[in-house]
């Protein structure tokens, strides 16, 4: 194996840090080649204007937001599991693109503008990727590209190149504050099976109970999210990116993570979305207009001892000692940089490992996020680090490069 496959090749199915685990989905090295359904959502009230759930709504900001819902003889029916899926077949669709390294990630989108072709997804999954595309339960796909990301809030939105199958529908933002401990909510997205590879996987349903709302979820390689919704509908690696419905067709949360516990004390049925309220002002103020806040070119993951042993035993081992004596116990291993960016231009290259930024030791994503939203547009990003697998004969020797961050944050 040349030395750059292990820059950076991800764990099969699931990239495990700590006790969390980040729903990248299922990872596969290689290329791979990535029943159309007739059912439609009963209309649930006579007095709701005509949409993907049957709930009324308006447009705000390119988006279809829900209306307050009415109540007593006027608040809609909910719509049961059969109607919800039929939804999701509309309006979510599979992601897959291939890495540098030659790994496929997989992972799941929805789409919240149809007119536009827009969809949203989490940062994580596409950053760093190349010839990304879109596929629903039909099978119809599409060519996507990233029309804007920020790994601090881990949004992100995709655009379809092509047109879209005539049956898609935009799902509708619903309001997170209303969410109530108790509340049912229902997870679709396209996670790995035993029985499927990713160009096979099907659009997949689970439901159960809000635990908890407004909670702060954190762990080793993720940002901080502020605000979450904890809830029990399974989230398997690839639900990554989909939405979470309320009980109505509505979208309240994006599918992130699953906490696990410890090893002496294993956790299940932990989910976690990030809020709809939250992502909506992200979406609607940042991303669709193109901005692309806290985003300074690359795609990274934090690097720990044991790294590049956990991707390859057989050669992984030596790199992490190299490392180890080095006196190197973390940094921010870069999978991808955005070609024509800052980054880039100065000569950040995939396989690099960063140690410092703005001249302060940053080993985390957290890290990274508190130093990069300091960082006003036209100042300078001052970047340290080693050169690691971008340049095998290079391996631990230093760099220092700088440029300017354009953009707004």
């Amino acid at each position: 194996m040349e030395l750059e496959k292990y820059a950076h090749s991800l764990p099969r199915c699931a990239v495990v840090l700590g006790a969390v685990t980040l729903l990248v989905a299922g990872c596969q090295q290689g290329s791979s080649t990535p029943s159309q359904s007739s059912s439609q959502p009963a209309s649930t009230s006579a007095s709701t204007s005509e949409g993907s759930s049957g709930a009324s709504h308006h447009m705000e900001g390119g988006i279809s937001q829900a209306d307050p819902l009415p109540q007593g003889d006027q608040h809609p029916a909910e719509l049961r599991p059969q109607e919800l899926y039929a939804l999701g077949e509309k309006s979510v669709f599979a992601i897959e693109g291939q890495r540098p390294d030659d790994f496929v990630v997989s992972a799941t989108g929805f789409l919240v503008d149809k007119e536009g072709g827009m969809g949203v997804t989490n940062a994580h999954v596409v950053e760093g990727l190349s010839a990304i595309s879109g596929r629903f339960n039909t099978g119809e796909k599409g060519a996507l590209h990233v029309i804007a990301s920020d790994p601090c809030t881990d949004l992100a939105v995709v655009h379809f190149s092509s047109a879209l199958p005539k049956q898609t529908e935009a799902l509708i933002f619903g309001n997170s504050a209303d969410v109530k401990p108790g509340d049912s909510v229902t997870v679709l997205g396209f996670p790995g099976t035993a029985t499927q590879n990713s160009a096979e996987q099907k659009l997949l349903i689970t439901s159960g109970l809000v635990n908890a709302i407004k909670v702060p979820a954190r762990g080793p390689g993720l940002p901080e999210y502020k605000d979450t919704i904890q809830h029990g509908a399974t989230v398997n690696p690839g639900n990554s990116g989909g939405p979470l419905l309320d009980h109505h067709g509505r979208i309240v949360g994006i599918n992130t993570l699953t906490y696990l516990g410890s090893q002496n004390a294993p956790a299940q049925g932990q989910f976690y979305s990030i809020s709809s309220d939250s992502a909506k002002r992200e979406i609607v103020d940042k991303l669709l207009k193109g901005d692309s806040p806290n985003n300074m070119g690359w795609a990274v993951e934090e690097y720990y001892p044991g790294y590049f042993a956990a991707l390859d035993s057989t050669r992984g081992p030596a790199l992490d000692a190299q490392l180890a004596r080095q006196g190197v116990k973390g940094g921010l291993y870069v999978k991808g940089v955005t070609a024509g960016a800052g980054a880039s231009k100065a000569g950040i290259k995939p396989g690099m490992l960063l140690t410092r930024l703005q001249n302060t030791s940053v080993a985390t994503i957290a890290k990274m996020c508190d130093i990069t939203e300091s960082i006003l547009p036209g100042a300078t990003a001052v970047v340290d680090g080693l050169n690691l697998l971008s340049d095998p004969a290079k391996f631990d020797q230093q760099f220092h490069v700088e440029f300017v961050v354009p953009g707004k944050h």
